[in-house]
């Protein structure tokens, strides 16, 4: 579509105005029918990048307790909102525009309703200087398109005569679409591929009757890319621009309702799948002039998202700098674009992806990786980024999660967590977390304490506890040991100094005691180490109540000990930690500085705990200052605690999530090294597909058969998903017809061949038949119950198996005898040896597992009943009940049988012979 006068009017406006440098990076727009709301509602996302250091409009701004004090000068963070002003610049107050080069920038719905783009930041990153965030905007149309663009004559289409009015009633006509955007001044001057200064603008259309909703899409707003090693197609750098639909679930393709069109149902309720392209001007609804493709930017994948960057080609390497590209996405009629910066640097010294064991990635593992969950049960991501060999720099990560699915806007929603040395510890959503993983880090904390016989001796300096013994033997010690813990050791101690045979007597000899000379129980603190858990990230001391409160409040986890436990102090002091995403902790020490004196070297630093001030060297050794006094608030014996943290050369983190909603989410993210924008590596995107989970899934049976007497055997199976937390139990159901004595064994589990989501979890049924079910048959059910927990409710179901029992058929047992088989079915072995000429002598041993007649099948005929046939054969209706299950367990029993069936019936031949005299 050309452009209007206006648009071009404004574009020249806009570029005539960008005459400083802009501070727009990133921008995407897409929308979803709402289902709860008016006819033709939609929200529209916009998720944008911009300059970080730009002078920002603050709406509302956060404050958290920890870090340093913030004003409205102050760089944004996570849940700051942002008023967007384009050329607008912040006054002295920070709160209003001043009055030159005022270009307001507006979300324009297409209908003549505008907004103001408030953007609620969810990430950001300091050294490559930009922010992220989300602007949500509710808006109802007056109709799901905007109008008739023009009838259209489909060729094959039919056309009946019929009247004027008739005609025109079913004359097909396409839509003209509602077109929703954002425009403002100006791309990043500094960009390189030939739109520097120039405006931008996003836009999104919508049509209603085909479809619901426009992809979301994703990606970090400036994406690294290496200058290639060679022109070789093969060593241009790749990554993914990730997009997906709102509602449809999984891989599912989604559909276009209405084609864009009415009265024409050919193309009604086709695929819609999602498709790539690099987007040109006319997408973007600009001139030619304003905005120009850059030509080495590619979509190598028109159906994945896979795109290209030509950073090498015949002529040499591109120049390093930042290129703003663009990409579209069309689903149907509804389309969604993304404009971002490409970083081109050099390719010497960028970190690169790993895997956690150190390894590289290769091919698209480097940049794409694709994970599947279900809502409710815990996943996992590892996420590593290295240096390479002879490159060194401590690494930050950068990363955007967001969803791309139904529940995009809730999951942008979350709570904040802030610490001052953990600035990208941010942005996730509800139930999710990010934590470092290290070599040889410090994983858990736990506290002991003892009163070793050394406390007790004479002239020991205050002797305490004379009278009460309450921790002697070191209490917990050995547990701790066992557990894997080791205790922060003295001065110049080795853990040598400790028997592990002998923990209780030797502990104190190496174990550092934290309420040393202060007469209170000996305190000692204890560690646990791993390279694959969760590091400890922050330590911190709380002197007083107020502390305590505030610690908890930031996530911290305090361990329950009093660490002047009996001692002369008035004060309790209390050790917490987090794991958080911030560097790995690897080792702590103690310095009582009565004793040590205080550290060698180094700047001094003052600080305030519970307004009481303290001084202390900031750094032992390598080791960063815990601010707090561990013998609070006694100056005389102060003790300080430092911690070592890991190199950040190798950043390995663990994203641990419990998803609360189905739908495609993204995790994109970067490693770039601190103050030194050129090395960051490229963008990787996790895909993460979420799912509901399903209830249990029965696996039919063919019908069974057994006879009286022989074991049936077989597998109740359901397929179920595929997860260490998800448990299922099997039994019978106590409705309808049940197996009496039969035993279900051990839940066992199996994988679907081919398929890991799932696995099929089975118990086997051992039923032994008694004699009293000849002639059973029908449905027995099973039950199948998942697990309830977070997010998730516990799923039933039932599934039934066909069974039947052979009448008048005995499995010979084990031992079994004519006179033991007889019995069982009150009758006399004369009659069952009667039944069954190929035993050919009744003292014979019965062979185990032969079949035996224990009857006659005979077929009911009409004016058949039970108490006739009772008294021809010279038995009772109870008899025949007894050897027939069905007429046992029929309402009322005994008294239905059919013509045409067949009924087990053991004759008395005495009985029937007597009846058989003739009279005399």
């Amino acid at each position: 579509m050309a452009p209007s006068r206006w648009q071009l009017a404004l574009g020249l406006l806009l570029a005539a105005l960008c005459s400083v440098e802009g501070s727009y990076r990133f921008g995407s727009t897409s929308w979803k029918a709402v289902r709860d709301a008016p006819p033709n509602t939609v929200d529209f996302e916009l998720v944008t990048g911009w300059r970080r250091d730009f002078k920002w409009v603050y709406v509302s701004q956060q404050h958290p307790a920890m870090g340093p004090t913030r004003n409205l000068e102050s760089p944004p963070i996570v849940g700051d909102v942002l008023r967007v002003t384009g050329l607008t610049f912040a006054d002295a107050t920070g709160m209003q525009a001043a009055t030159e080069g005022t270009s307001e920038i507006m979300f324009e719905t297409g209908d003549g309703k505008k907004y103001f783009i408030d953007v609620t930041v969810t990430a950001f990153s300091a050294s490559q200087n930009w922010v992220m965030g989300t602007t949500h905007i509710r808006h109802t149309y007056a109709r799901p398109f905007q109008a008739e663009k023009q009838k259209e004559y489909f060729a094959g289409y039919s056309y009946e005569a019929g009247s004027a009015g008739q005609l025109e009633a079913n004359q097909p006509f396409s839509h003209t679409p509602w077109t929703a955007s954002f425009a403002g001044c100006c791309r990043w001057e500094s960009s390189l591929e030939g739109n520097a200064n120039k405006m931008y603008k996003i836009v999104t259309s919508v049509d209603l009757t085909d479809r619901d909703n426009a992809p979301a899409l994703r990606s970090l707003p400036i994406v690294t890319v290496p200058q290639a090693e060679n022109p070789s197609a093969d060593a241009q750098p790749t990554f993914f621009v990730m997009a997906k639909d709102q509602f449809v679930p999984g891989t599912a393709a989604p559909v276009a309702m209405s084609g864009g069109n009415t009265n024409y149902e050919l193309d009604d309720a086709r695929a819609a799948t999602l498709m790539y392209s690099v987007a040109s001007s006319a997408d973007l609804g600009l001139a030619g002039g304003v905005y120009t493709p850059f030509p080495k930017f590619s979509v190598v994948s028109s159906t994945s998202g896979k795109v290209r960057v030509e950073t090498n080609s015949s002529t040499g390497p591109l120049a390093a700098g930042y290129y703003q590209v663009a990409v579209l996405v069309r689903s149907g009629t509804s389309r969604t674009l993304v404009d971002f910066m490409l970083h081109v640097v050099p390719r010497t010294g960028l970190p690169v992806p790993a895997a956690m064991d150190g390894s590289m990635l290769t091919g698209d593992d480097k940049v794409y990786e694709a994970l599947f969950g279900w809502v409710g049960y815990s996943m996992s991501a590892s996420l590593a980024v290295s240096n390479p060999a002879g490159s060194s720099g401590d690494l930050v990560l950068n990363y955007v999660f967001a969803g791309l699915s139904q529940e995009a806007t809730s999951v942008q929603s979350g709570g904040v967590e802030y610490s001052a040395t953990e600035l990208n510890h941010q942005g996730l959503p509800a139930g999710a977390s990010l934590h470092t993983v290290a070599d040889n880090a410090i994983v858990d904390m736990l506290v002991t304490f003892d009163n070793p016989a050394a406390a007790h001796r004479p002239g020991h300096d205050a002797a305490m506890n004379k009278q009460q013994r309450d921790f002697t033997f070191a209490v917990g010690a050995e547990e701790a040991w066992g557990m894997g813990y080791r205790p922060v050791l003295k001065q110049g101690a080795s853990l040598s100094a400790i028997n592990p045979a002998a923990i209780p007597d030797t502990v104190s000899l190496a174990a550092f005691d934290m309420n040393v000379g202060t007469g209170g129980a000996a305190t000692f603190l204890w560690v646990k180490r791993s390279s694959e858990m969760a590091a400890v990230t922050e330590v911190r001391i709380a002197h007083c109540a107020a502390e305590k409160d505030r610690l908890t409040a930031e996530g911290f986890t305090m361990l329950p000990q009093n660490l002047n436990e009996q001692s002369s102090s008035p004060t309790a002091v209390y050790l917490f930690y987090k794991r958080g995403s911030g560097p790995a902790l690897t080792d702590i020490a103690l310095v009582d500085v009565a004793v040590d004196g205080p550290c060698a070297g180094g700047d001094s630093t003052t600080f305030t705990v519970c307004d009481v001030e303290t001084t202390a060297k900031a750094m032992c050794g390598t080791k960063r200052l815990v601010p707090g006094n561990l013998n609070f608030p006694l100056a005389q014996r102060t003790l300080l605690m430092y911690v070592q943290v890991a190199p950040q050369g190798s950043m390995k983190r663990m994203l641990a999530w419990v998803p609360r909603s189905a739908g495609h989410f993204v995790f994109c993210y970067s490693g770039s090294v601190v103050a030194s924008p050129t090395r960051a590596s490229t963008q990787r995107c996790i895909d993460m597909d979420i799912k509901n989970d399903p209830a249990p899934v029965f696996q039919p049976l063919a019908p069974l058969s057994t006879k009286m007497g022989k074991v049936l055997r077989f597998n109740v199976s359901y397929v179920d998903i595929n997860h260490m937390d998800e448990k299922v139990s099997t039994m019978m159901d106590m409705e309808g017809l049940q197996l009496a004595g039969a035993t279900l064994g051990p839940v066992k589990s199996v994988g679907v061949p081919g398929d890991a989501r799932h696995v099929i979890v089975s118990r086997e049924v051992d039923w032994f038949p008694d004699p009293t079910y000849g002639g059973f048959s029908g449905d027995v059910c099973f039950k199948a119950t998942d697990v309830a927990g977070m997010y998730r409710t516990a799923q039933e179901t039932r599934g039934c198996v066909k069974i039947s029992v052979e009448r008048c058929v005995w499995h010979v047992q084990t031992e079994d005898t004519l006179i033991q088989v007889a019995a069982r079915f009150a009758t006399n072995w004369l009659q069952i040896w009667h039944l069954n000429p190929q035993i050919l002598h009744p003292d014979t041993a019965l062979p185990p597992n032969m079949e035996i007649n224990i009857g006659h099948l005979y077929e009911v005929e009409p004016n058949d009943a039970m108490a006739v046939l009772a008294e021809r054969f010279g038995t009772s209706i109870k008899h025949i009940n007894l050897n027939n299950f069905d007429l046992a367990h029929s309402p009322p029993p005994g008294n239905q049988i059919q013509v045409g069936a067949h009924i087990c019936v053991i004759p008395n031949s005495c009985v029937t012979a007597k009846h058989n005299v003739p009279a005399a």
